[in-house]
């Protein structure tokens, strides 16, 4: 499903001018250590209120996935006057190679705070999450498969100004889990971001703490029919070194019913290397 990320300024920028009954979005990530990265999701409106899909995911690369690791989710959205519902499940069948697999939702919940004439607004966002997943653990030289459970809150507030400039921060508090930690679970299933926005396009798959996004957009209308944006965060992990993650990017409009987002993503776990992914995102509506 569609980030809810600076959601006026991406609903302004692709909405076709007709109201459509289908559209489709393929999200498609890659670069460091092979990351192979894909989403397809089909939408289709139920009345003016009402939104359903149906997601199809995987992920890959030479570090510890060298195998597909599929997911499926299906989306539901309600829009009221000042409001707007999302459920989220998902799951990840148990991959034949790790063995390992997961299913779980999310719930959001965006209330507008303030509205004006000149199109500036106050947006507050607040989600929860909940999973459960099976994977093997390593304790001592003990190899266990065990299960889990695991759950997630956020709290998000937007701000824009007269429909030009955008701004957005976000906190997100995971549990810690029983029976599970970094430092024992071997090739898990679940990415994270599934669970609480985690600002990379990346997988990531290890247990967080807790993260702290910030993010900037600045629309180019009425000259071109673009947005430019840049983020920032900052990701806490259980028993492992944190990590920093810069996101910039520009999505523009194509034709009437499509767009495109192109983006960059640096990302560098502390002691580590910085790693580079590009990200391509297009939205048609039919």
């Amino acid at each position: 499903m569609k980030r809810l990320l600076l959601a006026a300024a991406i609903a302004a920028l692709t909405a076709p001018h007709a109201p459509a009954a289908w559209w489709a979005e393929n999200d498609y990530s890659a670069g460091s250590n092979g990351l192979k990265k894909n989403s397809l999701t089909v939408f289709r409106n139920h009345s003016r209120t009402l939104t359903s899909g149906l997601n199809v995911s995987f992920y890959k690369d030479s570090a510890g996935y060298g195998d597909r690791v599929y997911s499926f989710r299906l989306p539901v959205m309600y829009s009221g006057p000042r409001y707007f519902i999302a459920l989220k499940p998902f799951i990840y069948p148990v991959s034949p190679h790790t063995r390992s697999g997961a299913a779980g939702g999310r719930l959001y919940l965006m209330t507008s705070l303030s509205e004006s004439q000149d199109e500036s607004y106050t947006h507050l966002v607040i989600s929860g999450a909940w999973a459960r997943q099976k994977a093997f653990t390593n304790d001592a030289g003990a190899i266990e498969r065990k299960t889990f459970s695991q759950s997630a809150f956020e709290l998000q507030a937007e701000r824009s100004f007269y429909g030009q400039f955008f701004f957005q921060i976000s906190a997100a508090g995971f549990p810690k889990p029983a029976g599970a930690s970094n430092s024992t679970l071997r090739s898990p299933a679940l990415d994270q971001s599934d669970l609480a926005y985690l600002g990379t396009y990346r997988q990531v798959t290890a247990l967080p703490e807790w993260a702290l996004t910030a993010q900037v957009a600045r629309s180019m209308k009425p000259e071109y029919d673009s947005f430019l944006y840049a983020g920032y965060s900052k990701i806490s992990f259980r028993e492992s070194d944190r990590a920093n993650s810069v996101v910039t990017g520009m999505k523009l409009r194509l034709t009437e019913r499509s767009s495109l987002d192109l983006a960059y993503n640096a990302y560098k776990q502390e002691r580590s290397v910085w790693k580079n992914y590009y990200k391509i995102f297009l939205q048609i509506f039919f």
